[in-house]
């Protein structure tokens, strides 16, 4: 039975959720309540919400966690309230399914450009100590775009369905400063700086980067292609070291291309990740859940839940009141280091 499931919102919860949603909106505009933009909050994952089974009967479950828009490890603070950023929500996620007896599998539901390289790396971690832990299969499938830092973090998965429309690859590392010299100049502008060594202000936007500068900071990013490099090898062992290196120049692929080079497994949908998932945990019938915030809707696997910013560009039903769109972390951080898909 399905007693430890919830359903999805019912049409009464959700007036009565408006209802106080109102009445919070007026509080908040009258003065009367602050609620501070840089709120932290954990990613509070207390409901394991039904999504889809094969059997009302079904006890056994494949987990279904989301990676959507720039992986991050910072929180979102895209309304009045703060969201908890991609690793936060996924660390909650696993460290919830480790004690839960009844998840016998992961799917991963990626739809995301990357995000910083640290993040991605970290999410990549988190999944792979997971399998460790429990010994038990991790499949991805990727939907609209998983490239990049998405595409790293799904090295850790045991299996890779890609949508027929999908857009992944992108393996590389990038890093992005302006350079306002000329700017400065035209308006007059000087930056004074003091400074204790001669490379501290390194990526400044304020003048422009000497050879001794540019050398430095490509020898980051070529370690931390190396790494990329390294990851792939691992999540991808039927490659080898030489045609990883010619695939990984920046390009990005489709979900067919990626499957003919031998970056993904099978094109498919959800459902197909779902069967697979089930097929490599020996399950012949399962329930495929998520861990959801009070509130949050996931009647079916199409449904985002509460991993994660939505897609970049892409407004989130009942995020906020007012719909504010506000940059994202990486967006706006400007100097840094990215496995990341920014045309």
């Amino acid at each position: 039975m399905y007693s430890r499931f919830s359903s999805p919102s019912s049409r009464g919860r959700a007036t009565r959720i408006s209802l106080l949603g109102l009445v919070l909106f007026s509080f908040i505009l009258s003065g009367c309540i602050s609620i501070p933009l840089s709120s932290h909050r954990s990613a509070n994952l207390k409901t394991e919400t039904l999504v889809e089974a094969d059997h009302f009967y079904t006890t056994d479950s494949v987990l279904m966690v989301e990676l959507n828009g720039e992986l991050n490890d910072e929180p979102e603070t895209g309304g009045f309230l703060s969201k908890p950023g991609n690793l936060v929500v996924l660390k909650d996620a696993l460290k919830k399914a480790e004690k839960d007896p009844f998840i016998q599998a992961v799917l991963v539901r990626i739809d995301s450009p990357g995000g910083s390289v640290t993040a991605s790396d970290l999410i990549y971690t988190e999944l792979k100590r997971f399998k460790e832990h429990t010994k038990k299969k991790v499949v991805a499938v990727f939907m609209g775009t998983a490239a990049s830092g998405g595409y790293y973090a799904a090295m850790a998965a045991d299996y890779i369905v890609v949508h027929p429309t999908t857009v992944t690859g992108s393996i590389g590392v990038i890093s992005m400063s302006p350079d306002l010299s000329g700017l400065a100049k035209l308006a007059r502008v000087d930056m004074r700086v003091i400074k204790s060594g001669e490379h501290k202000d390194i990526g400044s936007m304020w003048r422009e980067m000497d050879p001794a500068e540019r050398e430095i900071l490509q020898g980051i990013i070529n370690t931390m292609y190396e790494r990329f490099l390294k990851v792939v090898g691992e999540g991808r062992p039927k490659l080898s070291p030489e045609k990883i290196r010619q695939l990984a120049d920046g390009r990005i692929y489709t979900g067919a291309q990626a499957v003919e080079l031998g970056l993904a497994d099978e094109e498919g949908y959800i459902e197909d990740a779902f069967k697979k998932a089930r097929d490599l945990a020996g399950l012949k019938d399962a329930a495929l859940v998520a861990y959801t915030q009070p509130g949050d809707y996931k009647g079916h696997y199409y449904a985002e839940g509460p991993a994660g910013t939505p897609t970049a560009g892409a407004s989130q039903p009942g995020q906020s009141l007012l719909n504010i769109q506000l940059p994202s972390p990486t967006v706006s951080a400007g100097n840094g280091f990215y496995y990341l898909w920014r045309p």
